[in-house]
This record gives C-alpha cells, sequence and structure tokens, in this order.
C-alpha cells in the first residue's frame, strides 16, 4: 500500500467522523442533558426547537433488553431504550421499528466508551432516527426510567454547537494540506534514500578490494645527482603519486593504499569512507568501481 492510498484512506475516514454530529437527550421533568452519538445508518433527528420528544422505556421483560426481538410497545410516542450486544446495531432498530417505536437508544452497559453505530448492506428499510450513549449515560438513562411512575419523556436533539463546523474547517483548511504535504515528503525522503543509496558502493563490495602497502626504492642513485633518486628497475609506480587525492597527505612507508579496479590507489580508510558514504566513483577519473570491467584508459565519465 503506497503512502498516497494510505493518506486518501485516513482523509476520508477523518472527513466522514466529522460528519458524524453528536447529539443530546434531555429528561424533560429534570432537565438533565446526556450526550449522545447519531448512528450512520437511518434519518437524522429533526433539525427543529423541539427535536423528536417520546417517552423513553426499556423493554418491561428483561430478557427483551437487547432489543433484538418485536415486542408490544408499552406506550405512545415509545423511544426504545435497549442494551448493546446479543445482535447487531442493525438488527435492533429494525426489531424497534417493528415495535412500534420513534426512535432508539442503544446503550452499553459494560464500556465507557463512544462508538459509532454502522450497518453494512442496504438500510433503506430503516425510518426512524437511533443513537448510542456510553456506560454512564446509559445507566443514568436507565435508573432514572426505572423511577418514574410513568413513562419518562425525553427530548433528542441535534446538537447545533460551533464546534463541528470549526472542526470541518480545521479539517479541510489546515489538517488535510498538512497530511498531504507529510506523506509527499515522507514519500521524497524515501526515493533520496533509495537513490543516494543506489550511489554508494557496498560495504562487502569494497573492502573485497585489494589492499597494498606503499614502498619507496632507493637503491639506485641518480637523476639529481645527489644518490637519492629512485631505482629505475626496482621502482614502484607509487612514488609518482605519492599524494592521497582525497586527504591530501604524502605517502609513508607502510601506508595501506587500496587499490580500485580503475589501477587509482588511496589510503585505504579515505577510499573506503568515499565509496560507501559518498559516491561509489573513482575520486580521480569518476570510474564506477562496481562495474566489472576497468582498464587504465578509464573516461572521465563512464560511458
Amino acid at each position: 500500500m503506497t503512502p498516497y492510498t494510505i493518506f486518501f484512506i485516513l482523509l476520508s475516514t477523518l472527513g466522514y467522523q466529522s460528519c458524524l454530529i453528536n447529539a443530546s437527550i434531555t429528561v424533560i421533568a429534570t432537565n438533565e442533558t446526556y450526550i449522545d452519538r447519531i448512528a450512520a445508518f437511518g434519518p437524522r433527528i429533526p433539525e427543529t426547537d423541539e427535536g423528536l420528544t417520546g417517552f423513553l422505556m426499556a423493554p418491561i421483560s428483561l430478557d427483551l433488553r437487547h432489543g433484538c426481538q418485536v415486542m408490544d410497545a408499552p406506550s405512545d410516542q415509545w423511544i426504545a431504550l435497549v442494551e448493546r450486544g446479543n445482535c447487531s446495531f442493525i438488527d435492533k432498530v429494525r426489531s424497534m421499528q417493528q415495535s412500534g417505536a420513534i426512535a432508539v437508544v442503544v446503550g452499553d452497559k459494560y464500556y465507557n466508551g463512544w462508538v459509532t453505530m454502522y450497518a453494512p448492506g442496504d438500510t433503506s428499510d430503516v425510518h426512524i432516527p437511533s443513537v448510542f450513549v456510553a456506560q454512564r449515560q446509559y445507566q443514568s438513562l436507565l435508573q432514572q426510567s426505572e423511577l418514574f411512575k410513568r413513562p419518562m419523556e425525553i427530548r433528542m436533539e441535534k446538537d447545533d454547537m460551533l464546534t463541528w463546523p470549526l472542526l470541518d474547517m480545521l479539517l479541510v483548511v489546515v489538517l488535510s494540506p498538512a497530511v498531504m504535504m507529510l506523506f509527499i515528503y515522507t514519500t521524497w525522503r524515501m526515493r533520496q534514500r533509495q537513490q543516494r543509496n543506489e550511489e554508494l558502493a557496498p560495504t562487502g563490495f569494497v573492502t573485497k578490494l585489494p589492499l597494498r602497502t606503499f614502498k619507496k626504492s632507493n637503491k639506485l642513485k641518480e637523476n639529481d645527482g645527489t644518490g637519492d633518486g629512485i631505482d629505475v628497475d626496482d621502482y614502484d609506480d607509487d612514488a609518482l603519486h605519492a599524494e592521497c587525492a582525497i586527504c591530501l597527505e604524502d605517502y609513508v612507508d607502510g601506508d595501506v593504499l587500496r587499490v580500485l579496479p580503475c589501477k587509482h590507489k588511496f589510503h585505504s580508510t579515505c577510499v573506503d569512507a568515499w565509496l560507501t558514504g559518498h559516491k561509489k566513483f573513482c575520486p580521480v577519473c569518476k570510474y564506477d568501481v562496481c562495474r566489472k570491467e576497468a582498464s587504465e584508459n578509464t573516461p572521465l565519465l563512464p560511458v
């Protein structure tokens, strides 16, 4: 999965989540308000001053508390309060719709966390709204409904707070470009690193290149008239290039030199660091040391 695919999945998920609007349940008798979360399927709560008003009641039988079966409506304008579990969210809403409920409130008895109720497939047959409440809200609503001697009247309404439009604006104006730039930058860095690795010589390959100990012959004394010349017959060609082209230090007897395929020689420590950390080309002739063939007449830039 490419970074661009991950980005668009993340962006679509965030965009969809920003459309999931919180709502509220108000107990009319006590004026207590509880936060809930609207399901991703079914109709929305009417956007009116009154919202959706009805009587919140849990199923009379404890065996039916999950709302997975059709039952007789306990009152008119019934809003079903059912417990999460035993069947899917869409099955609960369909069963309660067939039981005469005008809305469904699904609560979690064991987990005090928020979830969004989803439903796979076609849900066009669902004609009543449904919401989810966490553990604390569910237990409080359940206790209050049991304390009332008559059905507890509530009002369900959509939250009109400005935080959601502001969140949408923040997502579109700030987060989306920021996430896109992050993925573009990450992709660019990955490509740069890959290209960088392609320009370096493998450490194992470099360590296998031949080594040579520098030694300057001085058997034959001629050329300069002082007797400190170089033996022409037993002459080491390193003497003509007695300086490392990388560190610019003169070779001394005993220095370990690395011989590249193009026959150029350097201090082994200097050229090893150059090939594995800078470029895989000879510092002098730009020959690619990873190529199999090599010759003395190596061009400046390989064809």
